[in-house]
């Protein structure tokens, strides 16, 4: 019996059912879900397996997952909303917008430098275990910390802090918690099913991640001898469980499915536009695209190729063609848009996928995409 697959997918894009359908297959995934919009329209949605390893329980169409570090594109974008509406300046101090953040002698890094990764601030001192689960605590110890290493220089990727440097200028701009701008700003209006700080409700649509051996960013090259120092406020539980999900933690903790992802980015494949909304220019939605660096990582070693909050195509993390612009999450959590075919795309599996960067399974859906068009 082979494993059970739901949903719909135009006749034009019979690849993407195949590879979707085959990675159960050779790979052993468990669930998950993908989805692609290409103007306006879901032209493939498909959902299958099951939400535990045991598989006992089909995944539903409202089943959700913990996304990892694709939460920290989905802050970016509150970011841009505000450039959008001219309260966000890329080139202003961060300090213009959190005063605070002045300290240390930070009061020239730019928002620009912040949402980019190169404020040298991937580090905090004085964090402790659990402060990155305390909003107030952590983003207080951020805004006194100086810099690591000059700044712009040594560029890598702020795994726990760049949530709450950018989610801390939406919040000191519009007043809102992140969690509720995302919700009112992007995932109302635009349809999605993501929620970022989960009620006991919500964590019943959401399943547990389950790990793969043969995912090499999960197995030593996320937290290693040269990164574990980025990582000393995460609590000790288990991340996209329970209780990591319950606070807010904008750098990793956002929950959704390929289709709310596809939904979150579907404006920036159709000129800032969808489900009759319009939330960004084309010109917004270009500085957001624009690259700020592209090398190794400072300290992960891993190619990076970076914007203002996001991530474009390249070997790591594979969008598919030059030009286009997504976000990403270890263990294979993908979602990205490409405004020259009006698409935008999103990838949620349960187990953690196989190899390099998003991994194959990840890698055969976006083959099989751009096969198809």
């Amino acid at each position: 019996m082979g494993t059970p697959i739901h949903g719909t997918c135009h006749d034009e894009f019979a690849r993407v059912r195949d590879a979707f359908v085959a990675n159960f297959e050779k790979y052993d995934q468990v669930g998950g879900r993908v989805a692609v919009i290409r103007h306006g329209e879901t032209v493939v949605d498909l959902w299958g397996g099951y939400k535990t390893e045991a598989r006992d329980e089909e995944w539903q169409d409202d089943t959700l997952v913990c996304c990892m570090s694709v939460t920290k594109g989905v802050v970016a974008m509150a970011a841009h909303c505000l450039a959008e509406r001219g309260l966000l300046d890329y080139d202003a101090p961060v300090a213009d917008y959190w005063p605070e953040f002045a300290a240390g002698g930070k009061e020239g890094i730019t928002v620009r430098e912040a949402m980019s990764h190169r404020a040298s601030l991937a580090i905090i001192d004085s964090a402790e275990p659990g402060d990155a689960l305390d909003w107030d605590r952590f983003t207080a110890k951020i805004a006194a910390q100086a810099p690591n290493w000059p700044v712009g220089t040594d560029e890598t990727y702020h795994s726990v802090t760049i949530g709450y440097i950018t989610g801390e200028i939406v919040r000191r701009i519009d007043g809102r918690p992140i969690q509720q701008f995302i919700a009112e700003e992007l995932a109302d209006p635009l349809g999605a099913d993501y929620i970022l700080g989960c009620t006991d409700g919500d964590l019943e649509r959401v399943v547990a991640q389950i790990q793969n051996p043969e995912n090499e960013l999960m197995n030593g090259g996320l937290m290693n001898e040269r990164t574990m120092a980025l990582f000393k406020a995460m609590p000790d539980v288990v991340p996209g469980s329970q209780d990591f999900l319950k606070p807010v933690f904008p750098s990793g903790g956002g929950v959704s499915n390929g289709l709310g992802l596809a939904k979150l980015f579907a404006p920036f494949a159709a000129g800032g536009e969808y489900n009759g909304v319009r939330l960004f220019s084309p010109e917004v939605i270009a500085q957001a695209a624009e690259e700020q660096w592209h090398h190794d990582d400072y300290l992960f070693g891993n190619e990076f190729r970076v914007s203002l909050g996001l991530l474009l195509h390249c070997g790591f993390n594979n969008w598919g063609r030059e030009g286009n612009v997504g976000t990403a999450g270890a263990g294979g959590f993908s979602a990205f848009a490409d405004s020259e075919n009006g698409i935008s795309y999103g990838f949620t599996p349960n187990r953690f996928t196989t190899g390099y960067g998003l991994g194959e399974e990840h890698n055969n859906l976006v083959e099989a995409l751009y096969a198809s068009l």
